[in-house]
């Protein structure tokens, strides 16, 4: 068994990585390896609590521990953050190669290419940053 010491902050961030690390890898369905997922998670919040961290608590009903709801509303905040900017660096991404397509782009030199892309990621930064979704219309 490995065995690593940590000091408190380490062990704090520990645990908000491993709450951040599974809502990512479950949030949607669950992971192929579920179980020692939520067995390493117990194990940790385990440690934790028998360390008298606040941040987690036993869970009579659910049978195991769990993070406080201030220590998920904090990661919760974290992970409100990252998704804000995944959906406007995935619009703007996905926007500027559908435009690139439709001109034909698509089969320019890698470089060129690069370049236009650039281009239209800038045009829709500045419009999104200036705008968000009011002037982005459907058809």
């Amino acid at each position: 068994m490995a065995q690593i010491e940590l000091t408190n902050t380490q062990f704090q961030n520990l645990l908000q990585l491993a709450y951040l690390g599974e809502w990512v890898l479950q949030a949607y369905e669950p992971a192929d390896n579920a179980g020692e997922i939520d067995s390493l998670e117990q194990n940790l919040y385990a440690s934790a609590y028998r360390q008298g961290n606040d941040d987690i608590e036993y869970d009579k009903k659910l049978g195991g521990y769990v993070p406080c709801q201030e220590f998920e509303e904090d990661c919760d905040k974290i992970i409100e953050k990252y998704d804000e900017h995944t959906f406007w660096e995935e619009l703007i991404i996905r926007m500027a190669n559908r435009d690139l397509q439709k001109a034909g782009s698509d089969k320019l030199p890698a470089k060129e290419f690069e370049r236009k892309q650039n281009e239209l990621i800038q045009k829709y930064e500045k419009e999104f940053a200036k705008n968000g979704i009011a002037n982005l219309k459907l058809t």
